[in-house]
């Protein structure tokens, strides 16, 4: 904020203006009183965006100053609003007391500073988070061609790095999709190139100032977690520890300051994940739907998660699943273990319902034990109920499962952290503690003396002042002595005025008001009586808060076992979902190998199968994609469910490499390492790209990245150009993920002439979704055989859309006309130039084909009565060039 602009502020509005400069870019909560006010920009966006009256307060160089507020004890409603709008909100809170100012010589205002800075990825406040998502902070820094990137969840504590190249930061986008991404936006890097965020993230782009340099950078890491190097958690890049420094940085500004509790920075490259690019990720709608719920996901529809942080921990398992044969067997180990006796699923789910959120609780009290203001008795309880959840978790175990080589044995040992502070929690705090201290009680009734006994003066005055009351009247011998309170003189005895002239005898009590019929006095005893009162309040709240702190600073001494406890309860609700799932008997886990298989038996689509009418049985198919054949050619018509079929596989795979069962009545699955998924595009107007050129793009990733561990699935390449365009360049694709990237694939289109590439392409196995005939109407049966569509169906598909009768007729009659003259037609030349599929790069090409199959092909898509003499001898021709390779310069050409 300028200078300038802040000159003739009043002094409470300098202060803002002094705020504001040093946090431009977030909205600035600016309180007074009981209200947070927001002014001029800052007013105007926060009234649009929460729907509240922008009024004025005051003028400022002249003009009216905008302004609107929200309540300090709605605080938490307006920002969660906020937050999930994008903005980045600075709180600037009066850091001193009213009575404090009036103190001060002169008219200084309140003071007031800012103490937290709440952006999307630095949430830590339970109120604004969402509880089975996790928030994450990306990092990004440009260096030497690649990009250092850095993720951390703020309430958790989870750190991790990767160093990734330019074009995998879609992907990475994509599995994580942070809540915030921080990078510079303009140096870029070595080689000249600028981070270029994919435009569904810019959104959630803050600019930051350049990181630390490297050598500092390590440095700052190495000291934060107390090594002598940063090497000691493993190879990190200077990228990386660049990227680092720089989200530690931002998240200590945001915290006012402090650090909240983060694991050791753990890097995480690519290699051990199965990858998948945005495109792919975006198809198949993984933890969410493209209008950004949950139902309708793959996520939502396998979650029996009964915790927050179950949920988190499972959809992390499928936002990036394993490529890595040893950990997939050990989560498989895990959640059959589960199954093997009857009773103990149901016992550890009961167990798991409702398990506080110990990580995030953990994060909090972290941050309150080094910034003042911030703790919540809440908190403590909440770790307080999660080892005791703990507890009976474990002792719904069976105790093999405490036993040296069981899934489960980590985990059951993490179950029975720290029993002492079990212990003392449940002794220390009441059932329901407050979320702010001094709102309610939060220590329990006998714990500590001293609180007691100030709590006993704040409540129980009565009894004390009837006791008092008693034994005054009996020293002074007035059986009518009365302790009264008054509003300006506070307690005081009062007696009757036949008691006053006795009473003056005792040189302690001093006449305050003498009355018609009675008298006032005040006396030592009472007078200590009233401060002691009126401070009682103050003492036991303050009493309170040094128990709760010695709570704090225990809990936070048991900070690691904890922490394993925390890892542990989210690992075994994620299990137990796995486990429920296949409790139905219709989910199997995958027999997983570090082969080239895929055979999939009574393969379901898991989203789709969950979506039916109850009653409705699913269509489960098939799909061998084993090493002789390992591409499947894919044709039928529109709805009879090619794209479910595809998804259905892809999806298979990703809970199979996520460690999880499987909808299908088997399943061998050798290791993918990378996913591929092409089906459905749109275009993408801002960037100036039709539909067509997005298909093309997402094609070229894959013929660009796929290898032979690769599975792709690829739906209608070629559709959006015309036939003969369109047709080469699906023919191209097959052949080269046939010959050279030899990677498994299920290709569906709608160019039936491809089949016919069977003969010559010995790993494709043309299949075909059924369809049947009866009584003039088409019936789609949803079924995957061998063999080709008879045609393509697309009128018929018209004619249930609701396209009038009329056009539907002469649509059929076109079409009818279209194929006589197609058959009259030589074909397409599909087998031009065609190399072998198992060629090696410096094989020659593969003979022309001369089979009697290719001939009797040939010849039944001529209608001889139709044609002409010359176009018989054009077929002629055609012929001879495609089965003998011969160019007929000897034959007799027509004048």
């Amino acid at each position: 904020m300028s200078s300038d602009r802040a000159e003739g502020a009043t002094p409470a509005m300098a202060q803002w203006f002094a705020a504001k400069a040093d946090y431009p870019d977030a909205l600035l909560f600016f309180r007074m009183g009981d209200f947070y006010e927001m002014f001029f920009d800052d007013a105007e966006a926060a009234s649009a965006a929460l729907d509240i009256a922008l009024t004025a307060r005051g003028t400022h160089q002249g003009a009216p100053i905008r302004m609107c507020g929200v309540p300090v004890s709605q605080r938490d409603t307006y920002l969660a609003r906020l937050v999930r709008r994008g903005f980045r909100v600075a709180i600037a809170e009066q850091i001193e007391s009213a009575e404090a100012s009036r103190a001060r010589p002169g008219k200084a205002p309140i003071e007031r500073a800012v103490v937290r800075l709440i952006t999307p990825g630095t949430i830590t406040e339970e109120t604004l988070l969402e509880a089975g998502r996790a928030t994450l902070l990306l990092a990004l820094v440009a260096d030497q061609g690649k990009i250092g990137a850095a993720w951390i969840d703020v309430s958790t504590g989870m750190f991790e790095t990767g160093l990734i190249s330019h074009a995998d930061l879609p992907a990475l986008l994509g599995r994580l999709d942070p809540a915030e991404i921080l990078h510079t936006g303009s140096t870029g890097d070595a080689a000249g190139r600028e981070i270029d965020v994919p435009g569904g993230y810019a959104a959630r782009c803050a600019m930051i100032e350049a990181p630390p340099v490297a050598a500092q950078a390590r440095r700052t890491l190495a000291a934060l977690f107390g090594v002598a190097s940063l090497d000691a958690f493993g190879a990190f890049s200077d990228a990386e520890a660049e990227a680092a420094a720089a989200a530690l940085r931002y998240i200590e500004r945001s915290q006012g300051g402090a650090l909240p509790r983060l694991g050791h920075p753990m890097r995480q490259g690519e290699a051990g994940l199965l990858a998948m690019d945005a495109a792919t990720r975006a198809s198949l709608d993984l933890l969410r739907t493209r209008d950004g719920g949950e139902f309708g996901s793959l996520f939502g529809t396998v979650r029996r998660t009964v915790s927050a942080a179950g949920a988190r921990h499972l959809a992390g398992w499928i936002a990036a699943p394993l490529d890595r044969l040893d950990r997939l067997r050990a989560r498989q180990s895990g959640w059959q273990s589960l199954l093997e006796r009857p009773d103990c699923l149901p016992s550890v789910r009961a167990a798991l319902r409702g398990a506080p959120d110990l990580a995030r609780a953990l994060a909090r009290l972290s941050l309150a034990a080094r910034v003042s203001g911030r703790l919540a008795p809440r908190d403590l309880a909440q770790v307080r109920d999660a080892l005791a959840t703990a507890r009976a978790v474990r002792a719904a175990l069976p105790g093999a499962c405490a036993m040296p080589g069981h899934p489960l044995s980590e985990d059951a040992q993490a179950l029975t952290a720290a029993p002492d502070l079990a212990a003392l929690l449940d002794r220390a705090l009441v059932e329901q503690p407050p979320s702010r201290p001094g709102d309610a009680a939060s220590i329990r009734q006998g714990f500590d003396g001293e609180l007691d006994a100030e709590r006993r003066l704040r409540d129980d005055a009565r009894q004390v002042i009837a006791a008092l009351q008693l034994k005054l009247a009996t020293r002074y011998g007035v059986a009518s002595l009365k302790i009264r309170h008054h509003n300006q003189l506070g307690y005081v005895l009062e007696a009757p005025a036949s008691a006053v002239d006795g009473l003056r005898s005792f040189p302690e009590l001093v006449l305050r008001q003498g009355l018609a019929s009675s008298a006032r006095f005040t006396q030592p005893e009472l007078s200590d009586l009233d401060r002691q009162i009126a401070e009682a309040h103050e003492r036991a709240a303050a009493r309170e808060l040094v128990v709760l702190d010695h709570l704090l600073r225990t809990i936070i001494g048991h900070e690691a076992e904890l922490a394993g406890c925390a890892t542990a309860l989210a690992r075994l609700d994620a299990l137990q979902s796995a486990a429920s799932l296949a409790a139905s008997g219709r989910w199997i886990a995958p027999h997983l190998t570090d082969d080239a298989d895929f055979v999939i038996e009574a393969g379901r689509h898991p989203v789709v199968e969950a979506a039916l009418p109850s009653g409705s049985d699913y269509i489960a198919n098939d799909a061998d994609l084993s090493p002789e054949r390992r591409l499947m050619l894919l044709t039928g018509p529109n709805m009879a469910g090619k794209s479910t079929f595809l998804r259905q596989n892809a999806l298979i795979i990703i809970l199979a490499q996520a460690g999880l069962p499987v909808p299908a009545g088997a399943a061998r699955i050798g290791l993918v390492d990378r996913l591929f998924s092409r089906v459905g595009a749109a275009d993408d107007l801002a960037a100036g790209r039709s539909t067509f050129m997005v298909e093309m793009i997402e094609t070229a990733a894959i013929l660009h990245q796929a290898g032979p561990r690769s599975f792709v699935i690829i739906d209608e390449i070629g559709r959006g150009t015309g036939t003969r365009d369109g047709l080469a360049i699906a023919q191209a694709v097959l052949e080269a993920l046939h010959g050279s990237i030899r990677c498994r694939t299920i290709f569906a289109t709608h160019f039936h002439d491809l089949v016919q590439l069977a003969e010559a392409l010995p790993r494709l196995r043309p299949c075909t979704m059924r369809v049947k005939s009866w009584r003039g109407e088409v019936v789609f049966l949803h079924e995957v055989v061998e063999g080709a569509a008879e045609r393509s169906w697309g009128v018929h598909v018209a004619k249930l859309a609701g396209v009038p009768e009329s056009v539907v007729r002469r649509a059929d009659t076109l079409l009818r006309g279209a194929e006589r003259a197609q058959a009259a037609r030589a074909p397409l030349p599909l087998f031009a130039a065609l190399e072998s599929s198992d060629s090696s790069p410096g094989d020659q090409a593969a003979p022309s084909l001369t089979g009697a199959s290719a001939w009797r092909d040939a010849l039944a898509e001529v209608s001889p009565d139709q044609l002409t003499p010359r176009e018989a001898l054009e077929l002629i021709y055609a012929w001879r060039r495609k089965f003998l390779g011969d160019d007929g310069v000897n034959a007799v050409k027509l004048g």
